[in-house]
């Protein structure tokens, strides 16, 4: 009789499943640093937020496609966080069709609340991780992220006082 070895999973699937199980415990941290604000912006209008944060200005199209939302959706979206004064419409010199949306200081304010928070409860999980293993941790969430396309959080937090 002779025994086979069973087939060996790809490669990719190990990452998969490291990642499906790395965005597990961020998701729940996520929703631990988001849980002060639930009352104030769903988590939709937060990552409008945090696009915002990252991205600076941006047109109404360029909002809708980089929160993966239509235009009419992200209209409503800006129109709720326009009332509770988190984004600013500002229209360009001379073109009224031209709006760009910016956060205000209470929006960039929670956006930065939101982060402290969350960094506090990411730094508990690291502490947990060796010292030696850490740069190879670093390494790969830097190429998976720049893989999904994030800026990395320095280019847009600078300046904040996190």
């Amino acid at each position: 009789m002779k025994l086979t070895t069973p087939p060996s999973r790809p490669p990719t699937d190990a990452i998969i499943d490291s990642v499906l199980a790395a965005s597990r415990v961020l998701v729940a941290v996520a929703a631990r640093s988001l849980s002060d604000i639930a009352d104030e912006v769903t988590l939709a209008q937060y990552r409008t937020l945090i696009v915002l944060a990252s991205r600076g200005p941006q047109n109404l199209a360029g909002l809708a496609e980089a929160v993966g939302v239509t235009p009419a959706t992200a209209t409503r979206m800006c129109d709720r966080l326009v009332k509770k004064d988190l984004i600013a419409r500002r229209g360009e010199q001379g073109d009224r069709r031209h709006v760009h949306l910016d956060l205000t200081k209470k929006g960039l304010a929670l956006v930065t609340s939101v982060t402290r928070r969350r960094r506090r409860e990411i730094e508990k999980i690291v502490d947990a991780i060796s010292p030696e293993e850490r740069p190879v941790i670093v390494e790969a969430l830097r190429r998976f992220a720049a893989a999904a396309g994030e800026v990395p959080e320095q280019d847009w937090s600078m300046g904040w006082d996190l």
